[in-house]
């Protein structure tokens, strides 16, 4: 399949935008560090109706915000958008907060923590938010999210010769699931992603593979490649910091020990 990435959008690692992640990438710059606690003063949800804008929580608002990046910088409209949510693990505030309320002698869960819960929450709200009428597809593949995520849209545009949303977001969780499940940063990337058209800019094609045998990809600061390896929705990461740097790279997606994507990015 070849494609082309139309917008990009970043929120994570206390870079705001992709405005700021690009920067950081072309100059070397470390990403930082911003606590679970403090998140939720950082993520807006200012284009969610009122009544979704106070049940939103912060995985929500961490993949909206980067979605809303990338259609824009797209020019598309969001409403026509196909869209694909990854995420590993979904809103792990709740999903710690339900299971802390199952504990209790006296079990209870708010339809709304509930209703947060679901893994389609996201795309959701987003649906709510822009309108949307068309499919959403919500994934959850572990450590292999962003590989999966990326072939379910990369097959939606090449088959419907049309753009998609991706988004591909994670959020820690707190104590103490995230001794169980450490996630070390929030982090949401989107992108739009259409069929390649000749003359496009950039190329990425992706075949799948029997064998993922050509090694891992690795970013060589060793705060980069932190953030690329344990926050599953950075596997994306040397993908954009090839695109910031105009650099061709092959890099394998793994499903499993066996299979997976074969990546390779081509600017023009």
């Amino acid at each position: 399949m070849k494609l082309s990435i139309s917008g990009i959008g970043f929120v994570g690692a206390a870079l705001a935008d992709w405005s700021e992640a690009r920067d950081a990438l072309r100059t070397g710059a470390k990403p930082g560090h911003m606590p679970l606690a403090e998140l939720g003063r950082a993520l807006k949800a200012d284009r969610l109706p009122r009544t979704e804008r106070r049940r939103a929580g912060k995985s929500t608002r961490l993949a909206m915000m980067a979605c809303w990046q990338a259609v824009e910088a797209a020019g598309i409209d969001p409403a026509t958008l196909p869209m694909v949510f990854a995420s590993s693990t979904g809103d792990t505030e709740v999903l710690s907060q339900s299971c802390a309320s199952l504990a209790e002698p006296e079990p209870m869960i708010s339809p709304i923590r509930f209703h947060n819960s679901v893994h389609n929450a996201a795309s959701g709200y987003w649906s709510i938010s822009v309108g949307a009428q068309e499919p959403a597809t919500a994934i959850a593949a572990h450590n292999e999210t962003a590989a999966v995520g990326l072939l379910e849209a990369a097959m939606q545009a090449t088959l419907g010769n049309r753009p998609v949303l991706l988004v591909v977001y994670d959020l820690p969780f707190p104590e103490p699931m995230h001794q169980a499940e450490p996630i070390s940063e929030p982090l949401a990337i989107a992108l739009v992603i259409q069929p390649a058209q000749d003359g496009d800019a950039d190329q990425l094609t992706l075949e799948l593979a029997a064998e993922t045998d050509r090694g891992d990809p690795g970013m060589a600061d060793p705060a980069w490649e932190r953030l690329r390896r344990e926050v599953p929705a950075g596997r994306l990461l040397p993908l954009l910091e090839a695109m910031v740097r105009g650099e061709p790279c092959e890099f394998p997606l793994p499903f499993d020990e066996t299979s997976g994507l074969d990546l390779s990015y081509q600017p023009k």
